[in-house]
């Protein structure tokens, strides 16, 4: 079986602060005062602790989702999937990363890359969903060069 790294949730030693006013992301908010409070990101991302995990992402099928490389996973094992939904499962004794997608009563796991082809998940299919992917942890320092390039194509 191919490794992945896991990380069980555990109660957080520290709680991070959170604004309480949500940041706009089209225009400047026209609040200068802001109040903060504290957040545990355990409570923010599952209901049920004993069920969730965190786990890397090895490889690229996901990036047309936004998922890369390296980015940190929240699998809740609770969850049951749903259309569309991102599910981490067990495929012939390997853990997968790919979209829960169902149509004309037939189950596929799905790529968000084109270099890789859809699963069509069969009755002599060996797998087992492990969990859903409700959030992702997006590390966005790694991706400036990309992200800088295309400011600089702007401006020209």
């Amino acid at each position: 079986m191919k490794e992945i790294t896991l990380y069980e949730r555990g109660s957080a030693a520290t709680l991070i602060p959170l604004f309480l006013d949500k940041v706009h992301a089209g225009f400047e908010s026209p609040a200068a005062d802001y109040e903060e409070a504290r957040i545990d990101l355990n409570d923010y991302v599952s209901k049920y602790p004993e069920a969730t995990f965190f786990a890397k992402v090895e490889g690229d099928c996901m990036v047309g989702s936004g998922i890369f490389p390296d980015d940190l996973l929240v699998v809740d094992r609770s969850l049951t999937p749903e259309q569309g939904d991102v599910v981490v499962g067990i495929l012939n004794g390997e853990f997968v990363l790919r979209c829960y997608f169902n149509k004309e009563n037939k189950v596929y796991l799905m790529p968000d890359n084109k270099l890789y082809k859809p699963i069509e998940l069969t009755e002599t299919t060996v797998f087992q969903i492990w969990g859903v992917v409700p959030h992702t942890v997006y590390n966005q320092r790694r991706r400036n060069f990309a992200r800088t390039n295309r400011f600089e194509q702007l401006l020209r």
